[in-house]
């Protein structure tokens, strides 16, 4: 099969998850009370996603290269 021994990188790796109400809150919050382990990842490594639930309101996830997770990061 074409391409089936391509490396395809380092994957991202869901580090936190937070659902309405409140999603965008609760982020900041997290971000906060983390941000000392948060400072070792490079920011290409780091993606935090917003988008809509499927009953209404911000959904909020936070996904980390598997490389670059902090050991000081609970997952």
């Amino acid at each position: 099969m074409a391409g089936e021994l391509q490396p395809i990188g380092t994957r991202p790796q869901l580090v936190a998850t937070f659902e309405p109400p409140g999603a965008d809150e609760a982020f900041r919050a997290w971000r906060d009370e983390h941000a000392e382990a948060l400072a070792a990842v490079p920011p290409e490594a780091l993606r935090v996603e917003y988008g809509r639930a499927a009953g209404g309101g911000l959904f909020v996830r936070v996904r980390i290269d598997e490389a670059h997770i902090p050991a000081g990061l609970p997952s």
